[in-house]
């Protein structure tokens, strides 16, 4: 049959690839502000409005709130009353694949050598992977380096799609500065580059397509304020001290060696390259490599934008090379029908350990979200009624804003932008045990106590004769308050 002759060996490496980089990124959904992401996007679907007053905490009530996800979290609550988790998990993996393949039509040295930086961009990126909006966010980085790209060479149709890819963005996440940061970087480099007189390719499109990026932002039910919300996010100062994606990358820690090899080969490729450094190669990883040391956050960012340059300047090496020479003229092996059987045998082989890596993720997700969060204790709280004015641990408010609101509000959760900083710092005196521990219980006047069973916080209320364990397991515990007792 022709289309199996078609399953050369280049063909079997890249259906490998992204087949590989599908199910890498098919997890478990336990990231915890999927939950009122979801929440949110129940309220939007039913109240036909983005909320701008935070309605799941009794601490801050009517507090502004600048709901920059609200799009992607109406298409979240859309596809899991259609597909459930199951179908989030897949769909997100395959953003996430389709992100790394838009990077891969722009590598040099297809398949193999661009194979190996995109395997290597993605191990280094997975650290952030899962169902959230950030991964749409990833994507339109991906489409935006691949549109600027492609115009570099010619391809000049898809750049005034750009401020309506800005405007879709704006909605979708908070993320979309970087759209326009690397248009900015585009515009410049390109400037520079034609300064040197290293280029001819026009810069106008670039000054058309960031003049109109720019007010496409504004569309959206935030306005002009919107611009200012992501900086602000960023450089919170108790976010990246207590927050771990955005804290700086520990490289003692295994999940960040992938990046830390990623970093080191970009200034090992310019060097072997021996081909002039561009300018906009040295504006993108210069700026996101700072960014992404900065934060961890930004890391699959930094990687994605990696991968032409890295692929481009590996390439030359390679050409240069003895071995890329001989590699290089070499003929392709024949396609005999032995050859065929062994490539169609292998990708079965990966796409069948695939299916049960994906449906291994699939079958664990309920499990792996008991061990996450207090499953069984919220059961408990609605078996018996227990209402009151909650404390509750920072990772698991996202998870009770979607079991248990409007019945009940929450303490605090994944928001940190809604809460700011002396809020958090206040959650913290309590949680952590701090002198102060009592003042936030007292001054919400807390009725129950729901934290992990291991926290400080949970030790002392065991011996605290103002408090009564109701309940407890492996995970959490849970605390109300006697009747006429002082916090």
């Amino acid at each position: 049959m022709a289309w199996l002759r078609a399953l050369t060996v280049r063909r079997l490496y890249m259906a490998v690839l992204f087949v590989s980089i599908f199910a890498l990124a098919a997890q478990e959904n336990v990231d915890p502000d999927f939950w009122w992401h979801l929440r949110t996007g129940q309220l939007i679907w039913e109240t036909r409005s983005v909320p701008r007053t935070d309605p799941f905490s009794y601490t801050i009530p009517n507090r502004p709130w600048t709901a920059h996800e609200w799009l992607s979290e109406v298409l979240l609550y859309g596809l899991f009353q259609l597909s459930g988790q199951e179908g989030l998990i897949l769909a997100f993996a395959g953003l996430i694949t389709a992100s790394f393949f838009l990077l891969y039509r722009e590598a040099e040295g297809k398949p193999y050598l661009a194979g190996l930086v995109v395997l290597g961009a993605a191990l280094a990126s997975a650290i952030s992977w899962g169902v959230r909006p950030q991964m749409i966010s990833l994507f339109l980085t991906a489409l935006f380096l691949w549109v600027l790209g492609s115009h570099r060479r010619g391809h000049t149709r898809w750049v005034w799609w750009l401020p309506a890819f800005t405007a879709l963005w704006a909605n979708l996440h908070g993320g979309f500065v970087l759209g326009l940061a690397v248009l900015g970087a585009y515009l410049v480099g390109g400037s520079i580059e034609r300064g040197w007189g290293r280029t001819s390719f026009a810069l106008r499109p670039f000054v058309g397509a960031l003049g109109l990026s720019i007010p496409a932002a504004l569309i959206t039910p935030h306005g002009l304020s919107f611009f200012t919300y992501p900086f602000a996010t960023l450089y919170s100062p108790t976010m990246q001290a207590y927050i771990v994606e955005w804290q700086s990358p520990d490289f003692h820690q295994n999940q960040f060696q992938a990046f830390a090899a990623l970093l080191l080969m970009v200034p090992l490729a310019w060097g072997l390259s021996r081909r002039p450094l561009d300018a906009v190669e040295i504006l993108l990883m210069v700026g996101l490599g700072y960014a992404s040391l900065r934060s961890a956050r930004l890391i699959p960012l930094f990687a994605l934008a990696a991968i032409p340059t890295l692929s481009q300047h590996l390439n030359a090496a390679w050409k240069r090379s003895v071995g890329g020479q001989r590699f290089l003229t070499a003929a392709p092996p024949s396609a005999t029908s032995l050859r065929v059987g062994l490539n169609l045998g292998i990708l079965v082989l990966v796409i069948a350990g695939a299916t049960v890596k994906v449906g291994a993720a699939l079958a664990n997700n309920a499990e792996a979200q008991r061990k996450a969060y207090p499953v069984e204790a919220v059961n408990f709280m609605i078996e018996k009624d227990l209402q009151g004015n909650l404390f509750n641990q920072y990772e698991w408010g996202g998870y009770l804003i979607w079991r248990l609101y409007p019945r009940q509000q929450v303490f605090i959760d994944g928001r940190a932008d809604v809460y700011g900083d002396a809020y958090i710092e206040s959650y913290l005196d309590a949680f952590r045990l701090r002198e102060d521990w009592r003042v936030p219980l007292e001054r919400y006047d807390i009725d129950l106590v729901l934290i992990n069973r291991h926290s400080a916080l949970a030790s002392h209320l065991e011996t605290d004769p103002a408090w009564e364990r109701v309940y407890s397991d492996p995970l959490a515990v849970i605390f109300v308050k006697r009747e006429g007792s002082a916090t």
